[in-house]
């Protein structure tokens, strides 16, 4: 199995486990309240959130006792399961925050794209990693009409960053020159395979290969 189809079932996986949340969670309050829930619009990911919201609110109003007790029991035994819905529940902040791994790979790396040309001048020219980012998550939250805005920094959300980053660098990598380089700030080294944060990194842009 390469790496794409790695990333494939870890994505299929995703997709199930926030499916099956959302069943369980439509079925729960129903049997609770009596009333089905409003229709769920979305991708999984959006209609679990809208879901997980029914129960927040209620919770919220201090009516919720009843909803927790038979979501455990319906739950029952599946670990993964179990961890979501609780873990969301108890954070509903984060659950319900803007993910980057809600954003498609084409509209991030356009934002790359976009945010280098930006950047670029005449001569090769370095930017810190955070900077860039930054410039390029405010660009994939316009383009997708969040409100909110996910952190630039050392959290879930980086490693996908880099992973996308690095097909861009692929992608302007040619026998003669690299259009964007994610390099360490020192300029010596290898960049680690994963590195856990932006603070060490730059990428050097040159229009002459992007």
């Amino acid at each position: 199995m390469d790496d794409s189809d790695r990333d494939l079932t870890f994505f299929d996986g995703c997709i199930r486990t926030y499916g099956a949340a959302t069943r369980h969670m439509m079925k729960v309050w129903q049997d609770v309240t009596g009333k089905p829930m409003d229709r769920l619009s979305g991708y999984p990911k959006d209609r679990f959130r809208e879901a997980l919201g029914y129960f927040v609110r209620a919770m919220e109003s201090g009516d919720a006792a009843g909803l927790r007790a038979k979501l455990d029991e319906a739950t029952g035994d599946d670990g993964i399961l179990k961890s979501l819905i609780e873990d969301s529940l108890a954070s509903p902040e984060e659950a319900l925050a803007p993910d980057v791994d809600d954003v498609p790979p084409s509209t991030f790396k356009k934002a790359i794209w976009a945010e280098a040309l930006h950047r670029v001048g005449d001569e090769a020219v370095d930017v810190d990693l955070d900077d860039f980012l930054r410039g390029v998550v405010s660009r994939v939250i316009c383009e997708m009409g969040w409100k909110r805005r996910f952190n630039v920094g050392e959290n879930r959300h980086f490693p996908r960053m880099v992973q996308w980053l690095r097909e861009v660098e692929e992608e302007t990598t040619w026998d003669e020159g690299v259009g964007l380089h994610l390099m360490n700030r020192a300029s010596a080294g290898r960049v680690a395979l994963y590195p856990a944060n932006p603070h060490n990194l730059k990428v050097r842009l040159d229009a002459d290969w992007l």
